[in-house]
């Protein structure tokens, strides 16, 4: 497959990279992610998603792998249809944190992830635009206070915000007692997240790999947002696409003459297979093909 004929395993962000605009999958990239597969490769979700917004891309991709879920707080097994592997949050320090958030600022909606459903406290035109985009199956509920939301492990909170007011959230976030004993992390400009302490996409990779023993894979990670930024850098070859954030093209190997709209995937897959791997490059520098 390369010089040193070790396994590719890919890495891929959704939204924003594997995604089109419009959530589905192109025929670039699915044709890409055949041509991986059958040369021995394996191609991982690393979504912030959580099951219930994931699982409609498994049958179309005929996945039977891993792929990480909820920013790094869960490892679900497509083959198996199972969670390998999983951590959650503390629901008393959580939900008080939540409660903050939501009376400061009325107009954000908070998402409660759990493996069994989500939960909505709030909602607004922001997770309303989630849901439609999403494509959840089941839909979330909606009640009226953290109160409603039934006992079970918690993966992920998501607030839905709009766009003008993150800043003054994110600001306000590190004023609050307790917001230190979990990860949070801003995955788009209107969705600011709370994940279960040392999680991340970086973090569920070095997991998943350990788990299912791929330790002297080629490893090659990509993605678009601040919340892939430790995958990238945890992996052999850091790649995004031309929409990227500026602060994920910085630590990039490879910066795609393509967005995702254009099948930025497909074309580090295709450069990939046509010339083997690449050597690590230097951070300052970056690669377009």
């Amino acid at each position: 497959m390369h010089h040193n004929d070790k396994r590719i395993v890919l890495f891929s962000d959704m939204d924003g990279t594997f995604l089109d605009h419009d959530k589905t999958i192109s025929d670039k990239n699915m044709a890409a992610i055949r041509r991986l597969r059958e040369s021995g490769g394996m191609f991982v979700m690393a979504t912030g998603r959580i099951l219930q917004a994931t699982r409609h891309y498994f049958e179309p991709l005929s996945l039977d792998c891993p792929c990480i879920l909820c920013n790094g707080s869960m490892i679900y097994d497509c083959r198996t249809g199972e969670v390998a592997w999983a951590v959650s949050l503390d629901r008393d320090i959580t939900f008080s944190l939540i409660r903050d958030v939501l009376d400061k600022f009325p107009q954000v909606a908070a998402e409660v992830c759990m493996p069994e459903g989500i939960y909505v406290v709030q909602l607004n035109d922001v997770e309303r635009m989630h849901w439609k985009l999403a494509g959840f199956s089941p839909l979330p509920e909606v009640v009226d206070s953290l109160d409603d939301v039934p006992e079970g492990d918690i993966s992920k909170i998501l607030f839905s915000i709009p766009e003008e007011l993150m800043p003054e959230v994110e600001s306000y976030w590190t004023t609050l007692r307790y917001h230190d004993t979990v990860e949070f992390v801003t995955s788009s400009p209107i969705f600011f997240e709370i994940l279960p302490k040392g999680s991340s996409k970086g973090a569920a990779m070095k997991k998943l790999m350990e788990i299912y023993r791929l330790e002297g894979c080629y490893t090659v990670a990509m993605g678009d947002y601040d919340n892939d930024i430790e995958m990238l850098r945890y992996a052999d070859l850091a790649a995004c696409p031309s929409n990227a954030h500026d602060t994920v093209k910085q630590v990039c190997d490879i910066v795609t003459d393509t967005d995702c709209d254009g099948g930025s995937v497909a074309d580090v897959i295709d450069t990939l297979l046509r010339k083997g791997s690449f050597e690590r490059a230097h951070r300052s520098s970056e690669v377009s093909i």
